[in-house]
């Protein structure tokens, strides 16, 4: 437990001293985007690792989240605070809805109903141009800004999300030792006994749906600060599916997962293409080749190579004490 906790620190430390010593390229490019999408991805963890609910539409929350922060601001004029609670309002909300029609369906047939609400939720913000601007969306749309300073500057940014990266991380975790997080866990391990228990099954997953749906919404309020606009190309059917690769890259039944792969992910994305045009093609290829090799993603090869280097050093350190005595 102290070597872990002492890793923990560790990492904690090279992240918040990131800026300092690493290039503006990697900061501003690669780390402060795999944050936010790491917390986006982090609210289909929350779902599949311990509810057992894969949903497809939460980069369609995150979406909405946006949409209602810009039709806010932009469309409305109304303050930067404003918009921050009609975001996080619009995609709390909607996740209640999508939970609510697909609370009855689980497996493939509830995969499969969250890819329909966020392929309508698609068609119209690609077709409604009075709320969400048609296909050309809602531009122009600005961060917050503090003391003279703008949200969206690269080092500021970094560290707020950072900032909102481990406070998200921390609720998940704190929240799997709840009374809540359990009753979560044991629906997806098996929803039958739950039920014989006493348990709302349909209520307790409608109330991991909207929750996810606010962590989703957080995670789209600063994408779409991050890039100053939201389209209907952010909420289409590949921006969906990315969120689901993120996830079962870095392990779905791990909250770091989350945004362990998302780094990994917008580091293929940004480095495939300098060598080849199918970048697309690399990300899947990344995907199937860490499937295969460990299901449960990069947490679980980390969690392994952890594990074999502490008894590497627990046999080590044995023989030594014995020859001491």
């Amino acid at each position: 437990m102290r070597k872990t906790r002492l890793l923990a620190a560790l990492l904690l430390l090279l992240l918040l001293t990131f800026p300092l010593w690493g290039s503006a390229y990697f900061v501003g490019r690669i780390f402060t985007p795999a944050l936010f999408f790491g917390i986006i991805a982090l609210s289909l963890s929350l779902l599949a690792g311990y509810g057992g609910m894969v949903s497809l539409a939460q980069m369609t929350l995150a979406g909405l989240a946006g949409y209602g922060y810009g039709y806010l601001t932009i469309t409305l004029g109304q303050p930067w605070w404003i918009g921050i609670l009609a975001g996080l309002a619009v995609a709390t909300l909607a996740a209640l809805v999508f939970g609510l029609i697909a609370v009855r369906s689980t497996g493939i047939y509830f995969l499969m109903i969250t890819v329909a609400l966020g392929m309508v939720a698609y068609a119209l913000a690609n077709q409604n141009r009075s709320i969400f601007g048609g296909h050309t969306g809602i531009l122009g749309i600005r961060a917050p800004e503090l003391f003279g300073h703008s949200l969206v500057e690269r080092t500021i940014f970094y560290y707020l999300c950072l900032a909102v990266g481990l406070a998200t991380y921390g609720f998940v975790r704190y929240l799997a030792g709840t009374p809540f997080g359990l009753a979560l866990q044991a629906l997806r391990d098996d929803p039958r006994r739950l039920c014989t228990l006493g348990y709302n099954v349909a209520l307790h997953r409608v109330a991991a749906f909207t929750l996810s749906g606010f962590l989703a919404g957080i995670g789209g309020l600063l994408l779409v600060w991050y890039n100053g606009a939201i389209s209907p190309t952010t909420i289409d059917l590949t921006r969906l599916i990315n969120i689901l690769v993120i996830a079962v890259i870095g392990g779905l039944a791990y909250a770091e997962g989350a945004f362990l792969g998302a780094l990994v992910f917008v580091l293929v994305t940004n480095f495939a293409s300098s060598f080849t045009q199918r970048f697309n093609t690399m990300i899947g290829l990344t995907f199937l080749a860490i499937v295969l090799f460990s299901p449960e993603g990069l947490s679980g090869i980390a969690l392994r190579l952890w594990s074999l280097l502490r008894r590497t050093l627990l046999t080590r350190v044995a023989p030594s004490r014995h020859t001491g005595l």
